[in-house]
């Protein structure tokens, strides 16, 4: 296939998932100020799980369609680091109305959950061989429960202090069908979105787990990033941030779905351990641990200029984490 049609392919998937994005925060917001379902709930699971599924799509597409199984550990590692890091971003622009938002406390049990399946996917990549279990890690199901007790201790009703939007004249029946549709058409651009990127890579020569960290992480990020965004927009930051990390954690468990689909011969491994998965790692772990530091300090201090300062300062750490990362995995920082 011609090069510039691969690229314009591409561009053109990311404008397809940027629209359902927009889309999606609108009618999540709008269930979330008709409904007493928490934001958490709504933004860290309903939400979390459709804009997810790019990364599900796009993963099982990896093991049975372009096979390529170390693009897995970079799609889902690549799009929890650059969620986080557009999330800082994010909270950067919107830093105005961040002053007076709070964060749900549930979201300090979200993010250790997320710091301990790095764990579980450090001990998979680091000791692959003595995890397998005929085709599959030990890793993948210990990583499912731990997202499964996730789900079930996630706050399920608002409290009153929630924040609410305006619902644009749409009933709640309306939104959850439009939300519904948007997340069916999804399905179908992430899909897509694999067999561009697998061409990508090979047109420009990268390495598979460095494209799916890149070109699958950034296009299959869109989602949670483009819903968050419009969700700062409208004042709901509570939902934004249940979207980030309930949509990092539910990439976690994709690998569950990934391994016990990938039975192939010579192609059931997805932990695959190489330089970008051990950046991946690093960075990764850092960019949550400084998201968990950043919510319990804007929780505990008093809306003022100086601790706002503080908490942008902090919010400026993940995007630089990945923008670090490019550099070393592009080598123009040697390390």
């Amino acid at each position: 296939m011609p090069q510039a049609i691969v690229y314009i392919g591409y561009i053109a998937m990311v404008v397809v998932i940027v629209a359902l994005s927009i889309k999606l925060g609108k009618y999540v917001d709008i269930i979330d100020a008709k409904s007493n379902i928490s934001g958490a709930f709504i933004g860290g699971v309903m939400l979390a799980a459709v804009t997810s599924l790019p990364e599900l799509f796009t993963s099982l597409s990896a093991v049975w369609i372009v096979r390529e199984n170390s693009m897995i550990i970079g799609n889902i590692l690549g799009s929890d680091l650059i969620n986080l890091a557009f999330f800082g971003v994010i909270l950067l622009i919107f830093g105005r109305g961040l002053k007076k938002a709070t964060f749900s406390k549930f979201y300090y049990v979200a993010l250790g959950v997320a710091l301990g399946m790095y764990a579980l996917v450090a001990i998979g990549l680091y000791f692959a061989e003595y995890m397998r279990v005929t085709w599959f890690s030990a890793i993948s199901p210990a990583v499912l429960v731990l997202y499964v007790l996730f789900v079930s201790k996630m706050p399920k009703t608002s409290e009153a202090s929630d924040q609410k939007s305006t619902d644009d004249g749409i009933t709640l029946k309306q939104a959850v069908v439009r939300f519904l549709i948007c997340a069916v058409v999804l399905i179908g651009a992430s899909i897509a979105m694999t067999y561009l990127t697998d061409m990508v890579a090979d047109k420009l020569n990268l390495g598979k787990t460095f494209a799916g960290a890149l070109f699958l992480g950034v296009a299959t990020s869109l989602p949670e990033l483009i819903s968050s965004a419009t969700l700062c927009f409208r004042g709901n930051y509570d939902a934004a941030a249940g979207n980030i990390i309930g949509s990092n954690v539910f990439n976690f468990a994709i690998l569950f779905v990934a391994d016990a689909l990938s039975f192939m011969p010579d192609r059931s491994e997805i932990y695959i351990l190489n330089s970008d998965s051990k950046w991946l790692l690093i960075f990764g772990v850092i960019a949550t641990a400084s998201t968990l530091c950043m919510m319990i300090i804007k929780n505990k201090c008093k809306p003022s200029r100086g601790a706002l300062i503080g908490v942008q300062a902090i919010n400026a750490v993940p995007p630089v984490i990945y923008v670090l990362y490019l550099l070393i995995t592009t080598a123009v920082i040697v390390v």
